[in-house]
């Protein structure tokens, strides 16, 4: 039997503003200084996240469906099938990603994301 694992309350927010494609709420849920990789791109501090997120998460209306959350010394991944309006004709379908977070205090100072090879249709 598995146990529950029980999300940090910033990365239930992440989550919701993703799904809700609210810009502020988002952007809220990362420190000032938090570093976002998204397939080997780096954002760090909180204008270039925006300016990210606004574009390629919020803007494409992403959003995130929960399928698996492993916690590992203090550190969270979730693995979620991931969707919206962005160019699919070099995604996978469906499309699972795989989102790590280092959360400190309140707020998300990491997130990592990859594509999950074993879950997503097209390898």
């Amino acid at each position: 039997m598995s146990k529950q694992i029980e999300l940090p309350v910033v990365v239930k927010a992440f989550i919701k503003a993703t799904n809700d494609h609210d810009g502020n709420a988002f952007i809220h849920c990362f420190s000032s200084d938090a570093m976002v990789n998204d397939f080997a791109r780096n954002f760090i501090g909180a204008d270039a996240i925006r300016k990210w997120s606004d574009k390629e998460m919020i803007g494409d209306k992403v959003t995130f469906a929960v399928d698996e959350v492993i916690e590992h010394y203090g550190d969270f991944m979730i693995t979620a099938l991931t969707d919206g309006n962005y160019d699919k004709s070099k995604s996978p379908d469906p499309t699972y990603l795989d989102y790590f977070f280092t959360v400190k205090g309140d707020k998300i100072v990491k997130m990592i994301v990859i594509k999950n090879k074993e879950k997503s249709a097209r390898v």
